[in-house]
């Protein structure tokens, strides 16, 4: 059995969903399945993704990232007629869901993955498993119960199996342990606004810690915002309390959580957070603003962690609390580390992939060797999936070309600037 997963690469990628896969893979690789990766490399360069399934023996086929998104189609088939996979998972590549209408086509069953409850993922259901049949999926995967059950009816009715399969995470051998000298927060994640609210985030983290003796801060990660949160711990004059670590790879990410007692997420929302899990696993005793996906899923509160109403109040409330009681943290500390060894160990999560990929091979009749079609179309672009056919995206890139282009230059290049856009409409519908 071949199986095709799809993802995207950088420099030094932090995200969730890459963690997620550089410790799935090598597990499903032992249980036999012949496993390769196409990647979308932004950077127009092999990243950290790629440098970890290579090391690993895993096959990568990569392209750079592409934004147009027939050109990307047309590029991602060229690699499936390449590989030749009997399953094809387009993971959260737009392009490659697109991509994969063709292979279910030709008898390759599809799978897609809903990471986050965002509209990225919301658009991802609109368009594969209730959108048009030639791109419908063979069978989806939710991370969480409350994906779980916004698609299980809809998805059924189309035919489209739904199996939740939770993330995995190792589950190290050294555990954190309680300090009187120095109680430790932590973010591990992408330094973005959207979504993780990185400087609300590192805004409390400030104020936290300039209130609570023994009290630090390490904030780890990679992100468009990070000079945003270099100001504001210079501003609030916190440099010796609030560290910003940078990025820290997956093969050291367990010793940075030994040393840390807390494992903050104040997310907008979320899927299933790995950070949260990774955090459990050590026996980090997460603080998590209460969100409708996941969060509850894995946290008990007061059992296992503590789910807060917002980022300030409360949130100070539940650190003083963890802080000034070494009882109570040992106790939750002891429950999350058990949560994460019953429920999401990456054993476990390994063991369930397995299942579904074995099911779908069985499924399958035999085919004959994928071509990629010459004739393409594609429906209009969802404005859930941002940049990927979004006209904002478009009128930012123009508002910033009228702002730095001289005028008689614009109107030279007015003529190639319409004939390149039908020709981009006449790309995407043939």
């Amino acid at each position: 059995m071949r199986v095709c997963f799809v993802t995207y690469d950088a420099p030094s990628d932090v995200g969730g969903v890459s963690t997620w896969l550089r410790q799935l893979l090598p597990f499903l690789q032992k249980a036999g399945i012949a496993l390769e990766v196409h990647v979308m490399a932004f950077g127009d360069k092999p990243g950290v993704n790629c440098a970890f399934f290579t090391k690993h023996g895993i096959p990568i086929r990569w392209i750079p990232f592409q934004m147009h998104l027939p050109h990307a189609m047309r590029s991602l088939l060229k690699l499936l007629q390449e590989g030749q996979p009997d399953i094809y998972i387009p993971n959260c590549i737009v392009p490659a869901y697109y991509a994969g209408g063709y292979a279910r086509r030709a008898g390759i069953p599809t799978v897609g993955v809903l990471h986050s409850d965002d509209p990225f993922h919301w658009g991802i259901v609109d368009e594969f498993i209730n959108g048009h049949p030639d791109f419908r999926l063979s069978a989806v995967v939710p991370v969480s119960n409350f994906l779980e059950s916004q698609v299980t009816s809809t998805a059924a009715a189309r035919g489209v199996i739904v199996r939740r399969i939770g993330y995995g995470v190792p589950i190290p051998a050294k555990a954190a342990e309680f300090s009187d000298s120095v109680f430790r927060l932590l973010y591990i994640g992408r330094l973005v606004e959207e979504q993780k609210r990185i400087s609300d985030v590192t805004n409390a983290f400030c104020s936290v810690t300039q209130i609570i003796p023994h009290l630090e801060a390490w904030i780890v990660g990679e992100g468009p915002a990070k000079r945003e949160i270099e100001d504001i711990i210079r501003e609030k004059g916190m440099g010796t309390r609030v560290h910003l670590l940078g990025p820290v790879d997956n093969a050291h990410i367990y010793d940075v959580l030994a040393q840390c007692h807390s494992l903050v997420l104040l997310s907008d929302y979320e899927g299933l957070p790995v950070s949260v899990l990774e955090g459990m696993a050590t026996g980090v005793v997460p603080i998590c603003l209460d969100t409708r996906s996941g969060v509850r899923e894995a946290i008990e509160h007061e059992v296992n962690g503590l789910i807060v109403k917002d980022r300030a109040a409360d949130f100070f409330a539940a650190v003083r609390g963890l802080q000034s009681d070494p009882a109570k943290w040992r106790q939750l500390s002891l429950e999350a580390r058990d949560t994460a060894r019953r429920r999401y160990s990456i054993e476990e999560c390994a063991r369930q992939w397995t299942d579904l990929l074995e099911q779908l091979n069985r499924r399958g009749p035999a085919r004959a060797l994928f071509q990629a079609p010459r004739v393409r179309r594609l429906p209009p672009p969802n404005p859930k999936f941002g940049d990927f056919g979004m006209e904002l995206a478009w009128k930012k890139r123009f508002e910033e070309y009228i702002r730095t282009t001289p005028p008689i230059y614009r109107m030279a290049k007015a003529t190639v600037a319409v004939w390149r856009k039908v020709k981009g409409e006449v790309e995407r519908m043939v």
